[in-house]
């Protein structure tokens, strides 16, 4: 950046650079003022936006986050031309840095900064894991790069590149694994057509304003950028729409029928006694019967009129109160059947700093499918979100005292919430929005209590307390209970427990000897896991 300055002066104002006379100064000091007023331009950012909304972004689909955007009157987002290097490739998730392509002209070529000064290597080492390079190329089928420059996106840890130019080196960039968004592969070389001519500007990408910061998201349907300044109100449209959807396939699928039945939400309102207010109102999700702007479409969330505060939260028309954590039955089913069917949950807590991830990948390789990382663990939340979009784990979170932690556990994609006591507002919310809970329950009538609230598990803790024959006791006399004894299950006990009755086993410690995370041996915690999942096949 610092030489690109230096270059500029020394262009621009050779008197300035020179050693003139004195004389000259209020001549070179005029075109200086000048050149000040020709330069001046907006803010490059829009916002900020952070890892929490960053990842609960990143869960959406590009439809979905297309349509947010649609329905709050924004233009397209969808980069055009940019289409995935590899089929498959993993989902693209993080914030853009921007380059700029000028078409080549000698001038072009002699005053951009060279070496590691230039505006591409700037940009390169601006990644830190979540950022994702956006280039404007000059043409589609113009070389933005190839192996050697992208080995250091590769070491930066970058999270994705979207050009609607296009690469070279495919097979050796499809090694390098980070998610690629090209509009074809080229032989060409391009700097006789092209230079990198600025980082972290506003650019046009395929069609579309890029500003430095804004999410840039991409799956098998095309990347989309969601800009900073609006990025929660557009997931909170999103996220609302896809859950109506959800809703809308789950019912088309279990009675097939058109789906003009319940579409297009274009009528102003969602009607009560309409098919769609009447289906809403049987999966228990609370709407509103308000209306909505020309073009949206009715049952998410509007944005507020232009004046209002950036990332507010306002509605047009008043508040449309269906939460947007509220999860479908068949998804509610789906975790019930989970731990019906796998039975041993691992669960985490350690003071370690780092360990969190880790260990548990350790209990899974082990061969646990349930897993839940408890708040008290520090990275808990990081690690939940790292294992948000593990189709092969179900992920939850353990010590969830209030509802703010229990949005907070959803939030970075937790899929079930456990706390260690009852705490009855918890599992109503819970119960309200469809989320699987297990409360911590020591007596068989703060078990029926969590059960009456709407808690499907009751966590059993400390799980020492009486032992198999308590469990046996109580499951007999209240056989609609999912008990779950939690902390003090062993290995040589867990076959006892489950043929007394209980429906799953949480392990703490049994799983993840203190002694064994704090030395990092991950091997020892995977065979411990091993011994879990026999005992527990052998009940």
């Amino acid at each position: 950046m610092y030489s690109a300055i230096r270059t500029f002066v020394r262009r621009a104002f050779p008197a300035a650079t020179a050693r003139q006379p004195a004389v000259t100064a209020p001549h070179v000091q005029t075109i200086c003022m000048n050149a000040c007023r020709g330069m001046a331009t907006g803010p490059a950012a829009g916002g900020h936006i952070s890892d929490e909304l960053l990842d609960k972004l990143g869960s959406l689909s590009t439809q979905a986050l297309i349509d947010g955007l649609w329905v709050m009157g924004w233009p397209t987002s969808h980069i055009m031309g940019a289409r995935p290097l590899t089929e498959g490739q993993k989902k693209m998730i993080g914030r853009a840095i921007t380059i700029q392509f000028a078409a080549a002209r000698p001038d072009i070529a002699a005053d951009k900064p060279g070496g590691t000064d230039s505006p591409e290597y700037e940009a390169f080492e601006l990644v830190n894991g979540k950022e994702v390079i956006v280039m404007s190329s000059v043409g589609p089928w113009e070389s933005v790069g190839g192996d050697i420059k992208f080995l250091r996106l590769f070491q930066r840890g970058c999270a994705g590149l979207v050009t609607d130019g296009s690469v070279r080196d495919t097979a050796v960039l499809r090694e390098y694994g980070f998610p690629v968004f090209s509009h074809s592969t080229t032989p060409r070389q391009g700097p006789h057509v092209h230079q990198p001519w600025s980082c972290n500007t506003v650019i046009n990408c395929g069609g579309v304003v890029v500003r430095p910061g804004d999410a840039i998201i991409g799956d098998q349907d095309g990347a989309v950028v969601i800009p900073a300044s609006h990025a929660q109100q557009v997931y909170d449209i999103a996220h609302s729409r896809e859950v109506i959807e959800e809703i809308v396939k789950e019912e088309l699928t279990k009675n097939p029928g058109p789906p003009g039945k319940f579409y297009p939400f274009m009528s102003g309102k969602i009607k009560p006694n309409s098919p769609l207010g009447q289906l809403l109102t049987s999966k228990g999700v609370k709407f509103v019967h308000c209306a909505a702007r020309p073009g949206t479409r009715v049952g998410v969330p509007t944005v507020a009129p232009t004046g209002a505060t950036l990332g507010s939260r306002r509605t047009v028309g008043g508040p449309c109160n269906m939460s947007t954590y509220t999860q479908t039955e068949a998804h509610f089913q789906s975790v019930l059947k989970q731990f019906a069917e796998h039975k041993a949950c691992a669960v985490l807590r350690t003071p370690i700093v780092g360990a969190c991830t880790p260990a548990m990948n350790a209990a899974v390789d082990g061969g646990f499918k349930l897993v839940e990382f408890t708040l008290t663990t520090p990275g808990c939340l990081d690690s939940v979100a790292e294992y948000a979009s593990r189709k092969d784990v179900l992920t939850g979170v353990g010590t969830v005292m209030t509802v703010d932690d229990a949005k907070r556990a959803l939030d970075a994609g937790a899929q079930f919430i456990v706390s260690p006591v009852l705490i009855p507002e918890v599992v109503e919310w819970c119960a309200a929005n469809k989320i699987v809970c297990a409360p911590g329950c020591q007596t068989p009538s703060e078990m029926v209590q969590a059960w009456k609230l709407g808690a499907p598990i009751q966590k059993l803790f400390p799980g020492v307390a009486g032992g198999p024959a308590w469990v046996r006791a109580v499951s007999a006399a209240l056989p609609m209970l999912r008990i779950n004894p939690t902390s003090g299950v062993e290995i040589s006990t867990a076959a006892d427990y489950l043929r007394a009755g209980a429906s799953s086993l949480g392990f703490v410690a049994p799983a993840f000897p203190p002694k064994l995370v704090e030395n990092k041996e991950w091997d020892a915690i995977s065979k411990i896991a091993s011994e879990i999942q026999a005992a527990v096949k052998s009940a």
